[in-house]
C-alpha cells in the first residue's frame, strides 16, 4: 500500500523540483508531481526523474491553472487511484510546494503528531517571525476569517503544508472549486464544515519569504473561503470534474494494489 503521497504542484521551478523530490523522497511511498503548464525545463527534469525512480506520477497541464487547478487535477487523480485498489481511504496526502520554501525533512514529526493527535487533517503554521508586518497581518485577518466561517481558530490557513486522509479529499471533492487562489481557505473551512477534525498547532519553518501575493489576491481567496463556506452548508454539490483533455499522465509509478481495509 502506498501508505505516504506527497503532491507537488509545479509551475517554472527548475531550479528546485529535484532537490524538493529527492528529499522528501525517503518519506514517500509515492510522489506525485502536477506540472502546471510550466514553460521552463522543469517538466523535463521530472521526466529524468521518473526514469530511475518508479514511485513517480507526473501530471502536466497543457495550460497554467494556477495552485488551486494543479491540487484539484492531483486529488482527482488520487481519488481514481482509491477507486482502483492500488490507495487505501486512510493514506496520508502530504501537500508541499515545489520551490522550497517548505522542509521535506519537517514530513517525520508531522507524520508522528499525525498519528498521535488523531486529527484528519494537519495543516502546519508558519513561524512568521521573517516575514513583513503587513504580510503577518494579511495572513492574521486571512486566517480569522476562515476561523468565522469554520469555526475552527486557525492560526495560519494559507499555509501549503498540510497532511489529510484520503477519505477526507473523497468527502470534500464534490465541493472544492480548485479556482483562482481559494484553495488554502477551501481547504481550510471545507473539512471542518464537513465534520473531521482540524490541528493547525504544529508549526514549521520556512526557508525564506517569497513575495507574490498582493492585496486583490487576499480579497479573491476571503470571497473564496465564502463560497465554500456556503457551498458546503447548502449542501451545493457537483463542483465540475476534471478534463481528463486539460492534462496528461506523463510518467506512471509502478505501485502494487493495497492490501489495507479502507476505512
Amino acid at each position: 500500500m502506498a501508505e505516504v503521497v506527497f503532491l507537488i504542484p509545479t509551475f517554472n521551478e527548475e531550479r528546485t523540483i529535484i532537490d524538493v523530490l529527492r528529499r522528501a523522497e525517503p518519506f514517500a511511498d509515492l510522489l506525485v508531481v502536477v506540472d502546471d503548464g510550466s514553460r521552463d525545463s522543469s517538466g523535463d527534469l521530472i521526466e529524468q526523474w521518473c526514469e530511475t525512480h518508479r514511485n513517480v506520477a507526473l501530471l502536466t497541464h497543457r495550460r497554467n491553472q494556477g495552485m488551486s487547478g494543479a491540487l484539484r487535477t492531483g486529488f482527482s487523480y488520487l481519488l481514481e487511484l482509491l477507486r482502483d485498489g492500488t490507495l487505501a481511504a486512510d493514506a496520508v496526502v502530504v501537500t508541499m510546494d515545489a520551490d522550497g520554501q517548505h522542509n521535506p525533512e519537517e514530513t517525520a514529526e508531522a507524520l508522528r503528531t499525525f498519528a498521535q493527535d488523531g486529527a484528519d487533517v494537519l495543516l502546519l503554521r508558519r513561524d512568521f517571525s521573517g516575514y513583513p508586518r503587513y504580510k503577518r497581518v494579511g495572513n492574521g485577518l486571512l486566517s480569522w476569517w476562515a476561523g468565522v466561517l469554520s469555526g475552527y481558530p486557525f492560526r495560519d490557513v494559507e499555509c501549503g503544508f498540510r497532511l489529510m486522509r484520503l477519505n477526507v479529499i473523497a468527502d470534500i471533492m464534490p465541493f472544492f472549486t480548485g479556482r483562482a487562489y481559494g484553495c488554502a481557505q477551501e481547504l481550510g473551512i471545507l473539512p471542518v464544515r464537513r465534520g473531521w477534525r482540524m490541528d493547525n498547532t504544529c508549526v514549521t519553518n520556512v526557508a525564506y519569504y517569497r513575495q507574490g501575493a498582493r492585496m486583490r489576491d487576499g480579497v479573491t481567496n476571503a470571497l473564496m473561503g465564502l463560497r465554500a463556506f456556503l457551498r458546503v452548508t447548502f449542501g451545493l454539490r457537483g463542483a465540475v470534474a476534471v478534463d481528463p483533455a486539460e492534462f496528461r499522465v506523463t510518467c506512471v509509478p509502478e505501485l502494487a494494489p493495497s492490501t489495507a481495509v479502507d476505512q
